[in-house]
This record gives C-alpha cells, sequence and structure tokens, in this order.
C-alpha cells in the first residue's frame, strides 16, 4: 500500500505537467517570453539577456587577462574549505536525522497497528536509533561533497538534498521489502509486478526528492535541516512519543485464602509445554540414555499416548493445544497472526472460577500475538535485548539487522539473549503455585531449553545458533544431538523442581499435571535441519503424558494416536468443565477408536503441507516447488519403516486413496469452521526480530 500510495500520489501531483509539450509545439519559432525570473524575482526578459551577455563578455576578457600573466581565476563567492566542510557536514547529518525521524516514525506507527503490548518504547526509540544512523551516515556524505567548490547558497540547498535522499530512500526500501517479503508474502519473495511497483516508487520519490529540495530547503521550512533544529526536532518526537505512547497497566487478582465451595471437589490443573522436545528422547518412550528421569517416573505412575502434533512450529501448535482448534479453524498459522478471540483452556476455567496464569519464554506466544486471552495472570519472558531496547523496539527491522550483526561479531553466546531459560521461569511459576496452593489453580508453563540455541551446560557461553547456522553442515549433526540432548536434561530437572513443589504443598496427589511439546526437531533424518518445514515424524511426534488426580483409573499405554488438538477438551473433562461445543478434539480418557486418522498441516515459510496419520501408515502431501523440495505425496508404512526413509505410495494406492479421503473431510470441515481472523501484528521477528533470533526468519 505504501509504494502504491506513493506512485499515485506522485502521478497526481506530475502528470499535468507532462502536456508542456503541447505548448513549446503551437508556439512561434521566434517566441520569446516578456518576463521571467532570476532569484526568485520577475524581471524584463530582453534587458535581462542584453545584461547577461555584457557580463558573460566582461567576464571572458577577464578570465583571458588573468590566464595570460598566469594568474588563478578569482571566485570570491565560493567557501573556503574549512568552512565548507564544516557547513556541509551539518547539513549531511540535519538532512539524515530528519529522514531517520520519517522512517523511525512510520515503522513505529506500523508497529502499532498491531498492538505495542505492555510498552510502546518504539515510539521514541525508532525514531532516536534510525536518527542516529542516518544522522551519522549524512554528515559524512556531506563531507565527501564539502570537496566540491561550492557557495554557501549551493550548500544549504544542494547538500540537504542529496543528503536526504541518499538516506531515506535506499533505507526505506529496505524496510519496506523487507516487511513485504516477511509480512505479507510470508518469507517468500513478492511477485515480480509487486517489485518492480516497489522499486519505481522509490525511484520517482529519489526523483521528486531531487526536483523539489533543493528550492524547499534553501526556503525558510528548509531551516529544519540545519542541525540544532534537527536536534531539536528529534528530541519533540521523542518526548511526544515518551509521554503519550499508550501502555498497559498489569493488574494482579487478589490470591483467595480458600477453595470456593463448587471448587472443592475438583483438580488442580498444571500443562507443561517444552519447546521442540521431540517424543523419542524420553525413557518413556524408549530412549535409554536417562535424559528424563523426572518424566519417566512421572510417565511411570500415570498415562502415556502416543501423540502427533497438528503442526511443525510453535504459534499454530500452542494455539491448537491451547483451543482445541485445527490451525486451519484458528488461523494462527503465519508468523504475524494473531490468536482470534476463541474459547481456550484458561477461558473456560476463568470463567468456572479458577485461578489462572500463563508463564511463556517463546515470542509466538506473547501477549502481542493475544496468547494472554483466558489467564489472570500472563508473563511473557522476553530475551535481554541489546541497545538498551524493549520489547516493542525489537520488531523494528534496523534493530534486526544489527542484532544479528552483533550476533555475527561476538566470539561467545549466552542464552538470555535468545530466551529465558526454564530455571528462570521456574522462579515465578513456582512461586504463583506456592502462593495459591490453598486455592484452585490453572498454570500454564513453557519451557524453551530444547530450542536452539543449543549450549553447552554447565552455561560457558557455547552455543549453536539457527540464527547463524541456518544450514550447518551434515557432519555437525552428531555434536548437535548430543548438545540437544544436554538440553532435554536441563528441562528436566526444572520440571523435577515443579514435581517436588507441588509434592511440599501437599497438593500432587491432586493436580492434573499434562506434558507435552509443540513439535518436534530435525537432525539431518530427511537431509535438512531445525523445524516447522516438514510433516515427518521427527517433527511431529511429540510426548503426552498426563498424571491424573489419585483415584483415577486409566490405563498406562491407551492405543490408538493421541492428537495435541485433545489436549483442552482432555483437561476440561479431568476438571469436571463443559467442553465447547466448537472445540473439534476429544477427551482421551475416553477410548480412542483404533482406526482414527490424525491430521497435521503446515503453511509455512512457501511450504504448504498436509499430513494424515492412521494407526499403520502416514500420507504426506507437499506443495509443488515447495522450497524444502519435498515430494508431492509420500506414503510410509510406519510399522515396517518407523523412520520414514521408504516411499510406499506407488504401490499401495488405496491407502493412499483411503488417507487422501481423510484430509479432504478434515480440511473442508476446519475452514467451514474457521474462526474470523483478520488480525495481524507487524513484526516475527514483532517481534520479527525475535523471530529471527530464534531462526524462524532468514
Amino acid at each position: 500500500m505504501a509504494a502504491v500510495s506513493a506512485t499515485l500520489g506522485f502521478w497526481v501531483g506530475e502528470v499535468p505537467t507532462l502536456f508542456g509539450f503541447v505548448f513549446w509545439m503551437v508556439r512561434g519559432p521566434d517566441y520569446t517570453p516578456r518576463y521571467c525570473r532570476v532569484d526568485g524575482e520577475q524581471v524584463d526578459y530582453e534587458e535581462t539577456a542584453q545584461m547577461a551577455v555584457e557580463l558573460e563578455s566582461a567576464g571572458e576578457r577577464h578570465d583571458r587577462e588573468a590566464r595570460e600573466v598566469g594568474g588563478d581565476l578569482p571566485d570570491a563567492g565560493v567557501l573556503a574549505q574549512p568552512s565548507r566542510l564544516f557547513l556541509s557536514c551539518g547539513m549531511g547529518m540535519g538532512a539524515g536525522i530528519l529522514a531517520g525521524i520519517l522512517i523511525g516514525c512510520i515503522e513505529a506507527a506500523v508497529i502499532g497497528t498491531g498492538g505495542f503490548g505492555p510498552e510502546s518504547q518504539v515510539l521514541w526509540y525508532g525514531p532516536l536509533v534510525y536518527a542516529l544512523i542516518l544522522g551519522s551516515l549524512g554528515t559524512l556524505g556531506g563531507a565527501v561533497l564539502s570537496i566540491l567548490p561550492m557557495r554557501e547558497e549551493e550548500v544549504r540547498g544542494w547538500v540537504p538534498t542529496l543528503g536526504f535522499a541518499a538516506t531515506l530512500v535506499p533505507l526505506g526500501l529496505a524496510v519496506l521489502l523487507f516487511r513485504v517479503r516477511r509480512d505479507v508474502y510470508l518469507e517468500q519473495m513478492p511477485p515480480l509486478p509487486v517489485l518492480l511497483g516497489v522499486l519505481g516508487g522509490a525511484v520517482l520519490l529519489a526523483i521528486v526528492i531531487l526536483a523539489f529540495g533543493r528550492r524547499f530547503f534553501q526556503s525558510p521550512l528548509g531551516a529544519v535541516a540545519r542541525p540544532l533544529p534537527a536536534i531539536l526536532l528529534l528530541g519533540v518526537v521523542m518526548g511526544a512519543g515518551a509521554i503519550f505512547g499508550p501502555s498497559e497497566t498489569v493488574t494482579k487478582v487478589a490470591v483467595r485464602a480458600e477453595i470456593p465451595t463448587h471448587l472443592q471437589d475438583r483438580p488442580n490443573v498444571v500443562l507443561v509445554i517444552a519447546d521442540t522436545l521431540r517424543a523419542d528422547h524420553l525413557g518413556a518412550y524408549g530412549d535409554l540414555r536417562g535424559l528424563t528421569p523426572n518424566l519417566d517416573a512421572m510417565a511411570d505412575e500415570g498415562t502415556v499416548w502416543q501423540a502427533f502434533g497438528q503442526s511443525s512450529w510453535t504459534k499454530p501448535s500452542v494455539a491448537t493445544i491451547l483451543t482445541s482448534l485445527y490451525a486451519s479453524s484458528h488461523g494462527a498459522m503465519s508468523k504475524p497472526a494473531i490468536l482470534p478471540e476463541v474459547t481456550t483452556i484458561a477461558d473456560a476455567l476463568q470463567s468456572e472460577g479458577y485461578a489462572t496464569s500463563g508463564f511463556v519464554s517463546n515470542i509466538n506466544l506473547a501477549p502481542s500475538f493475544n496468547f494472554q486471552q483466558g489467564f489472570d495472570e500472563y508473563t511473557y519472558y522476553a530475551p535481554d535485548y541489546l541497545f538498551g531496547a524493549e520489547e516493542s523496539s525489537s520488531k523494528l527491522v534496523i534493530y534486526s539487522i544489527l542484532r544479528v550483526v552483533n550476533f555475527k561479531m561476538q566470539k561467545s553466546q549466552w542464552v538470555e539473549q535468545y530466551y529465558q531459560d526454564s530455571r528462570t521461569v521456574n522462579a515465578d511459576a513456582l512461586e504463583w503455585v506456592s502462593q495459591h496452593k490453598d486455592d484452585r489453580f490453572f498454570t500454564l508453563i513453557h519451557y524453551m531449553d530444547p530450542h536452539d540455541p543449543y549450549f553447552v551446560h554447565p552455561y560457558e557461553g557455547r552455543g549453536i545458533a539457527r540464527v547463524d547456522n541456518q544450514n550447518p553442515d551434515p557432519t555437525q549433526a552428531a555434536e548437535m544431538l548430543e548438545l540437544y540432548a544436554g538440553e532435554i536434561q536441563y528441562m528436566d530437572a526444572s520440571f523435577g523442581a515443579l514435581r517436588d513443589q507441588l509434592r511440599e504443598h501437599g497438593i500432587y496427589d491432586n493436580t492434573l499435571i499434562i506434558f507435552t511439546a509443540d513439535h518436534g526437531e530435525e537432525f539431518q533424518e530427511h537431509g535438512g535441519w531445525w523445524h516447522g518445514t516438514t510433516l515427518y515424524e521427527e517433527q511431529v511426534a511429540v510426548p503426552l503424558i498426563a498424571k491424573y488426580p489419585a483415584g483415577s483409573l486409566m490405563p498406562a499405554r491407551p492405543g490408538g494416536v493421541g492428537r495435541l488438538l485433545d489436549v483442552a477438551p482432555t483437561i476440561l473433562a479431568a476438571a469436571g468443565t463443559h467442553i465447547p461445543r466448537e472445540w473439534q478434539g476429544t477427551d482421551l480418557a475416553l477410548s480412542i477408536p483404533s482406526n482414527r486418522v490424525a491430521f497435521a498441516e503446515e503453511d509455512h515459510e512457501g511450504n504448504i503441507l498436509t499430513a494424515a496419520r492412521s494407526a499403520r501408515f502416514k500420507l504426506i502431501r507437499s506443495n509443488p516447488g515447495n522450497p524444502r523440495g519435498l515430494p508431492e505425496v509420500e506414503l510410509f508404512d510406519l510399522q515396517k519403516d518407523p523412520g520414514e526413509q521408504v516411499d510406499v505410495a506407488a504401490e499401495r494406492g488405496v491407502e493412499v486413496y483411503d488417507l487422501d479421503r481423510e484430509i479432504v473431510a478434515i480440511t473442508t470441515g476446519a475452514a467451514e469452521d474457521a474462526v474470523a481472523n483478520d488480525g495481524e501484528v507487524q513484526m516475527d521477528d514483532a517481534t520479527r526480530d525475535r523471530l529471527r533470533a530464534l531462526g524462524y526468519i532468514e
């Protein structure tokens, strides 16, 4: 829209002037104007022309005489080099500051359309950062231009004009293209007509600035490009942003001294979601390394399902866990998408009188994406931002760039630069549980540790991060798996501390604990890394373990395929609460039909995928020409080939047909139940920077 608006605005103003050639064609060959303008004043044309001829003749005679005696040609109007350097640098700096203020204000406004969150620092931080950078570049450009012999009026006209164009247009174009590619086309290159339109708009903007800038900057209004007025304007903009920027007031709900009567026979509920945790790395799912003694101990006394995620990256997967809706229904599938106003686990339990809290450490679950709905208290643990930025300012494109540059240059890495680990989350989560031990509560605890970067434990400043290593050498797989295992051990210890806390308060037996993960991680099993780009088992086979309240009769390992879609109904059923009719999952405590098909979908970074998994077979369909290079159709016999290495689609046409029917039925139903979700936030990084830090953005 910005490019289109700029283009239309230019043509509305400039098209009429294109027809000036008509007047040039119809006038006579001997036509001369009666008047003309010299230095802005109207004068007689013929008299002025005669004076110009006489002055030119006198000047030529003077130059010839000077050359004959070997003298230099004087030009009293040209500034001396020291004065010209000082003035030129100042005018370049002022123009750069103006360009920075403009870009910073526009991008802050764009970020604000999605909501600033608990603070709005970006309203003053954005203009400041861009002004500092472009002001410095403008100063440098002014120094370069100062080598040209110019009069004072030329310096005051041409230097700010060139400086404004050279700072505003390239950086503004870069920011616009970055956001169009990321937020509009979801990490895919925009179509050629869009690119040409954006580039054309940038060229036209540069032409307008060069055509009219000199006149503006030489006018009284152009004094704003001088250093002091530009700095004062920056101060005014920053002050207005700091004073009038919106902010949210966080209110805490009073702790009740006793359990409400109608909840006394209901359990507490603790939902723990581990980010990026594969099922096959837990002892409960066959791993023999002893990485997860605390989770395995709970599995021994609880219920373990073979589980299948409905997406392979955080936002759509956690949205499905909380809402019991497929991604096609809740719509939170893209990086800028927000969770719509739907009934979540927290909403349902809060309406029943439960005290509710959430503690999360992934930017995709931040309040700016509306994941806080239904929680009395909701804490997003942001990383330690660089350069004095806060969450809203971290969504600036320039912050993303500077952050990546900083990571490339530094020799060591620390977890707080990427996310807050499970011990940090536990510090607040366990305190909240202690405060509400005599109440009836639901809490969501999200552990980020298995997500990259994979750090050496104990922390020593060494780790492997996706943000600066998108495509590691395949020979690194063993090292990365070892680091990944260490992160799982670290997370398991934090989960053990949670269980110990519940026991100490005497509420463990009457608490439903569900532990799961949003998705897994790939380590070259299918020639790739990380997550979010396939629906193979290493990315969608997740743990799902429940410890029911004492006295509940649940089998240790029920048959059938569990789904993350079923987590919310299972929690509400155990809490004795009505399950919303619009939810698409079922209570896992009920018998799972042996022929039930689990479904997964993905629309991420150009990879549009669907998968259907029965007890034995799994069908995956991928869009033609997908960036990951996946085949359009694959069928795997999971009983014989759990690693999904042998495609049997060609010889198993019946199974392909049957699972295709399931995909069509589920996707059609999910689309029919889709929630209106027009909301997007501008980031993804917003935040887009955070997404970049976690590797979701290249």
